[in-house]
């Protein structure tokens, strides 16, 4: 088994996060969800994560704020973008704004 990692999950759809937690603890990792970027952004400053992985799309602070704020406190946190968005432009900004990687979760 890989390391044992510490990972945030932000997404504002309940069914999808514990899916992702299920899968995510099943390999062995301690994962706190958050529901909210704002939510993302506190647990970020609370406490010490491996790796935040966040959807984009958001009500309120969404995904790219949040990953900017959170970037900005804690510029060497890996942070994963998983999103059901397209456009040929996505990877590149979500790169710009500090992702390390994304992936598309079809809806």
């Amino acid at each position: 088994m890989a390391e044992k990692l510490r990972v945030l999950f932000v997404d504002d759809d309940p069914a999808a996060a514990r899916l992702y937690r299920s899968y995510l603890v099943a390999d062995g990792h301690e994962v706190i969800v958050a529901d909210s970027g704002i939510e993302a952004v506190e647990a970020t400053e609370r406490g010490q994560f491996d790796v935040v992985v966040m959807d984009l799309n958001m009500p309120g602070l969404d995904g790219w704020m949040s990953m900017s704020l959170i970037k900005a406190r804690r510029p060497k946190l890996p942070v994963v973008v998983l999103t059901g968005e397209v456009g040929k432009d996505l990877e590149s900004r979500a790169k710009t704004a500090g992702a390390l990687d994304r992936t598309h979760a079809a809806s």
